[in-house]
Order: C-alpha cells, then sequence, then structure tokens
C-alpha cells in the first residue's frame, strides 16, 4: 500500500523594488502524489513561473529527486525514495534563481478501468466533463477503505466518491469527510463487480486536479480517547476510526490491543515513567497494512481524580458532548493567577470548545473561543485563559462544545495550573530570500505567554556559503527581531537554516493551497529554506483573466510591461499551453514600450473548449518572465 506522499512548498524570492513585480513560482500540482518506500518515479509539477529550475531539496531524509526538464509552466522530475522514507507528507522546495496510475478513456462505466485490490490509484479530473470509473472485486463480507485524498495534499480538487453495484445502482456516497476529500469504509453484502466514480463537484475543471484514491483494508484512525495519559500509568484507551477489525498490533507505545468492533478498539497502555512530557505517535499494525498515526499526549500534570470540583494544578481529561457542557468549580484567592488551556483540535480530536469562567451567581467572568498558538495550524478551535481573579471565592470554568458528536469519539484536556512563563519563536516566512550583491530583513517572532519577558537570544545555524547574518536578540518585553540577511554569492545559492534560541528552534505550520481553494494540506516546519535570488529587470502584467475567441476569429491581449529603471530593451513575446489550432503573433515590444497588444487567432478547426492555464511569456537580454495565467476558451 502506498503511505510516503509528497507535495511541492514553491520557493518565493526576491521581490523587485517598484514597479517591477518579480512572480513568484507557484506549484499548482504535483502528479503522482505519493509512491511506496523504495520507489523510483516519474513526476510532473504544474504551475507557473518554473523556469530555470535547478535543484529540488527535501525538508526530510529519505527522498530526493532530479529535474528532468524544465518549462516555465511545466517540470518533470525523477523522484527517489528511500527503503527506509516514514510514511506520511514529505513537502520539499523547487530551488529557481527566483528565489497504479490512471489510464485513459474511463470517463464513463462501460469504459472503467480494472484495479487489482488493494491499490492506490493516481488519477486526474482535468478535462470538463471528466468523471473517472473504476472496476473492482470483491468477495462477500469483505470490508474495504476508500480514502481519496486531494485537498490534503494541498490541491484544491472537490470531488466525491460513489459506490456502484454492477447494474449501476448506487449503494454508498460520500463527499468532504476530510475538507473537501471524500472517504467510505464500505461492507459488502455480496460478492462480485462493484465500480467506484470519482466525481468532480466543479462545474470547469483544470490540469491541475489531481487526486490519490487509497483502496485498502488497513485501518483508519481519527484520535484516542482519553487524549492524555500520565507518565509510568497503566491506563487503557481507545482508538477511534474505520476499519478496526479482526487483530491487530500496537506501535508507538507499550501495550497490547484488547478488542476490535470496527469503529474503535480498546487498548491497554504504559508509557514509561521516563517518558517527556508531549505527543506519542501511535499506529494499527493489522494483516490488512499499517493505519495512519494518531497523538496521545503524555502529561506529568496530577491528574484530576472525578467529580465537578478540582483543585489546581491538575489535569482534567473529558469527552465533550453537544450542547451539554461540562462544569468544573474551584476555589480562588484574591490576586492569584491561574491559567486554563484545553488540548484537543491541535492533536486530533474533532472538538470545537469554547470556554468561560464564571463567578458563584453564574455570571461571566471572562470568554476564550478561539486561541491563537503562535506556529500552529491555521484552524485552530483550542482556548486558552490566563486570569488574575480580583476577589477570592466560588467559580467555575465551563467548556461547552459546538460541534456534534458522539460518545468518545471527541476527547480533551483541560489543563488548570499556575502560570509558567513560556515563549514559542516563529518563522515569520519558511522561505527567505536576499539579492545577490544585497541584504534584507528576516523576521522572527516570539508569542510570550504568562508574563514570559526575558530576553531571547536568537543564533543562525545552516546559512550556505555566500549568505551571512548576525545573531539578534529579541529584547525583554518585545516580541520580534530581525537578522539581517547579506548575499554575496550567486542566484540559486539555496539551504536550509535553523534558528535557535536556548531552548528551542522557531518554526512554522506552511498551509500548501496550490489551487487557490479551500483544500489544503498542513506541514509544520522547523527549517526554512534560504535563498540567492537575482533581480528581474522587467515583469508583465497581462489586461485579462479570460479570453473568448470563435473559430476561425481573434482575440486580442493587453499586456503591461514594467520595466526597472534603465532597463531599455526589446521584450520578443511568446504563448504557452494555447488551445489546439490557436496561436499568438509573433510581437517584439520597443525598448520603451509600456504596453502591448498580443493577438491570438483561432484557426477555422480549432478545438473547442477552455485553455485554463495559457501563459505570456517574454524574453529580453537573456531573461524571461510569464504574466499571470489566463484562460482562454474556444467558441
Amino acid at each position: 500500500m502506498k503511505g510516503f506522499f509528497l507535495f511541492a512548498l514553491p520557493l518565493c524570492l526576491a521581490l523587485g523594488a517598484d514597479p517591477v513585480q518579480h512572480r513568484l513560482p507557484i506549484a499548482a500540482a504535483l502528479y503522482p502524489m505519493g509512491a511506496q518506500p523504495g520507489a523510483t518515479f516519474d513526476a510532473e509539477i504544474l504551475g507557473e513561473h518554473l523556469d530555470r529550475a535547478q535543484s529540488v531539496l527535501f525538508h526530510q531524509p529519505g527522498a530526493s529527486a532530479e529535474i528532468l526538464s524544465v518549462e516555465p509552466t511545466r517540470l518533470r522530475l525523477r523522484v527517489h525514495v528511500a527503503k527506509s522514507a516514514v510514511f506520511g507528507q514529505h513537502p520539499f522546495h523547487v530551488v529557481t534563481p527566483r528565489g497504479a496510475l490512471e489510464n485513459e478513456p474511463n470517463s464513463i462505466a462501460a469504459e472503467a478501468q480494472p484495479v487489482p485490490i488493494p491499490a492506490t490509484v493516481m488519477g486526474r479530473l482535468n478535462v470538463d466533463g471528466d468523471f473517472d470509473f473504476y472496476k473492482i472485486r470483491v468477495e462477500k463480507g469483505s470490508r474495504w477503505i476508500f480514502d481519496l485524498r486531494s485537498s490534503r495534499n494541498g490541491n484544491s480538487l472537490d470531488a466525491a466518491l460513489f459506490l456502484l453495484n454492477a447494474d449501476g445502482a448506487k449503494i454508498d456516497y460520500n463527499e468532504e469527510r476530510f475538507i473537501w476529500d471524500p472517504f467510505l469504509s464500505h461492507q459488502f453484502a455480496e460478492a462480485g463487480e462493484y465500480i467506484l466514480v470519482v466525481q468532480p463537484t466543479h462545474v470547469r475543471l483544470d490540469p491541475s486536479f489531481a487526486y490519490e484514491l487509497d483502496i485498502r483494508q488497513a485501518p483508519h484512525l481519527d484520535t484516542v480517547s482519553p487524549l492524555v495519559i500520565p507518565p509510568g500509568v497503566d491506563q487503557e484507551v481507545t482508538l477511534i476510526g474505520e476499519g478496526l477489525y479482526g487483530e491487530a498490533r500496537l506501535e508507538g507505545a507499550e501495550g497490547a490491543i484488547l478488542s476490535m468492533d470496527g469503529n474503535s478498539a480498546r487498548a491497554r497502555l504504559r508509557v514509561p515513567a521516563s517518558t517527556p512530557n508531549g505527543p506519542v505517535q501511535l499506529t494499527l499494525l493489522s494483516p490488512g497494512g499499517r493505519s495512519n498515526p494518531v497523538e496521545l499526549l503524555v502529561d506529568s500534570t496530577p491528574r484530576h481524580p472525578g467529580g465537578d470540583r478540582i483543585s489546581p494544578p491538575t489535569s482534567i481529561t473529558g469527552v465533550a458532548k453537544y450542547r451539554q457542557p461540562d462544569l468544573y468549580r474551584f476555589t480562588a484567592q484574591a490576586g492569584q493567577t491561574l491559567t486554563f488551556e484545553v488540548r484537543g483540535q491541535r492533536f486530533g480530536s474533532p472538538v470545537d470548545l469554547t470556554m468561560r469562567l464564571l463567578d458563584s451567581a453564574g455570571k461571566q467572568v471572562v470568554l476564550n473561543d478561539d486561541f491563537t498558538f503562535v506556529g500552529g495550524k491555521f484552524y485552530q478551535r483550542d482556548p486558552r485563559i490566563t486570569y488574575t481573579f480580583k476577589e477570592a471565592g466560588e467559580y467555575a470554568v465551563e467548556l461547552r462544545n459546538v460541534v456534534q458528536v458522539a460518545g468518545e469519539r471527541a476527547p480533551y484536556q483541560l489543563l488548570v495550573r499556575p502560570p509558567q512563563p513560556s515563549y514559542t519563536l516563529q518563522l515569520s516566512n519558511e522561505r527567505p530570500h536576499v539579492n545577490s550583491g544585497g541584504e534584507t530583513k528576516w523576521t522572527v517572532s516570539a508569542q510570550r505567554l504568562d508574563g514570559h519577558k526575558d530576553p531571547i537570544a536568537l543564533t543562525l545555524s545552516g546559512l550556505p556559503e555566500g549568505i551571512t547574518a548576525e545573531p539578534v536578540t529579541i529584547p525583554s518585553g518585545k516580541e520580534e527581531a530581525a537578522f539581517l540577511l547579506r548575499a554575496t554569492g550567486k542566484p540559486g545559492t539555496a539551504g536550509f537554516v535553523k534558528v535557535n534560541s536556548d531552548t528551542q528552534h522557531a518554526w512554522r505550520s506552511v498551509r500548501v493551497n496550490s489551487g487557490g481553494g479551500e483544500g489544503a494540506a498542513f506541514a509544520r516546519v522547523d527549517q526554512a529554506l534560504v535563498t540567492i535570488s537575482e533581480k528581474p529587470n522587467f515583469s508583465l502584467e497581462a489586461q485579462a483573466t479570460n479570453v473568448n475567441i470563435p473559430r476561425g476569429g481573434a482575440a486580442v491581449i493587453p499586456v503591461a510591461i514594467r520595466r526597472e529603471k534603465g532597463f531599455a530593451t526589446p521584450i520578443a513575446f511568446a504563448a504557452e499551453n494555447l488551445p489546439p489550432g490557436v496561436t499568438i503573433e509573433a510581437v517584439s515590444a520597443p525598448a520603451d514600450a509600456t504596453l502591448v497588444q498580443l493577438k491570438l487567432t483561432a484557426s477555422a478547426d480549432a478545438a473547442l473548449g477552455r485553455a485554463p492555464r495559457v501563459a505570456i511569456l517574454g524574453s529580453a537580454a537573456g531573461e524571461s518572465h510569464e504574466a499571470p495565467k489566463i484562460t482562454v476558451q474556444v467558441d
């Protein structure tokens, strides 16, 4: 089964001074999206401003890639995955000086592509009206998981999954289980052939719409309940997910599986007393394969013994119920400061809790819904309150869940303790860049919690040759400082750099959203790719985003030209990805031109339809730049 997923983090290099705009490389899609450990495969990246790509750098060990061919809107790579590569996402950067596969046709049920299962199918819905049909054969009573990954890999495809019987009747369906990604777990009542349909929900499709369809019997895990256990304690927990049948072995902690009943598995765990506080990854290894990991938190804070009365410091583990708030009462002294922090959504639980402090009369003292944890994922729903009580008395902390859940599927931890001054360092940019011969500021911020005020000394490790920077300090009471990066090396020089303090590295949760929609993947990075870039002498801006051309007709696209001061050189124009039968008139803009009219002509038999990724290219003095993509429709 496939378990190695990768996606590109496009390299953003050098914003030129006005009026020239330095176009940032954009990766709109990667195809195929994954492979097995030990595999070597060819991959394609579709995007913009990809010309002169020169190397590929992975954040994690276990993978490497070489560039086979380069075009402004397309890269071809050969990816090598080590047998030791860990399952999961492997983000990578493409460095430039700018800083079972699907078979067609399979778009109707009669052409359904036979797929021996288990399998991982790499597909695309890249042409308007495209559907993908796959034919599978199953045994009576067998259970299979159908897991389509697209938005979780950073793609903007919004797809639905239909399961049909041999007569074409729908027997199961799912859409948007994970952001936009569908997920099905189905037990087949009868043996035979069935058809799986991948259907886009978009009216218009795009060459970047790629997906990875995993058909497996390996289990899927959502979360673990309780979410937290102390070190050195035997504890029964429930692993919650899909496809939890038969026998399995637990990995990631000492323990054994006690029972499995489809949507949950009971396990007895023991975490050694020497285990430090923090997350531990648990997986299940079953005859059908290895599950995805879930995080169990180890926390040595004294456990709440039960009941509705608490005594700080304490760790409370609970299960959030829909519209049934949990209330915990306590006594506070005048001038006493306490921190109340929920751990849930950040660690895989589906909870969305609102937290309130109430006085003895039930009046709200303070409320928090979603606290912004610096460096955390973009979707943050865990609350946190630090409060100094003005008067002694009886108080209560209330947790109210706004997400409809049932049973053990929504675990949380509530920590109540005196403040513990701390800080978290965040990278302002995980891919800073500096022009050759120039300098630029790179900011690092600190989120100070619970009264932390001390200076924070920062250093850099891993700077590539040709880039220098001196250590900096975030002053007492301040929240950021900036390194001054100076570049003397050649454009395209790059290296992974860490920002260090005495206790930690700066980090950032990177959202990969290659197609511009809501689908997204997240990758935590604790190192930045620092690059030397070259300063562009001109940039282009098409004055249209959608162009319609009738067969046998023509259309004109005005293109604005921005030039650096003193750059007076003619610019030759061309186009890439035009529809079949459409041509562009050869044009060279004069040395002083700031606008050019480009004429597109469609032949009488030009192919009808849309070309959504047409690139307008300009070349001058050895430089080539691309205007942001436009869509050309032949009617």
